[in-house]
């Protein structure tokens, strides 16, 4: 995959992410508990994809 579409599809997932987090804030807990889960995989996805510069936090 190029970095282009790397880069697309990390934005991609980290907004899928975002939305499972936020639909989670209002689950009652069981639902809540895997939304939670499905948002870390896909941010480990996007981790992968992005690498360093898909990082939020700076590195020095």
């Amino acid at each position: 995959m190029s970095g282009d579409k790397q880069a697309i599809e990390a934005g991609r997932l980290r907004e899928q992410a975002e939305e499972l987090e936020l639909q989670a804030q209002r689950a009652d807990p069981a639902e809540r508990e895997q939304l939670m889960e499905k948002a870390v995989t896909l941010r480990v996805r996007c981790q992968e994809l992005g690498g360093a510069e898909g990082a939020t936090m700076d590195p020095m």
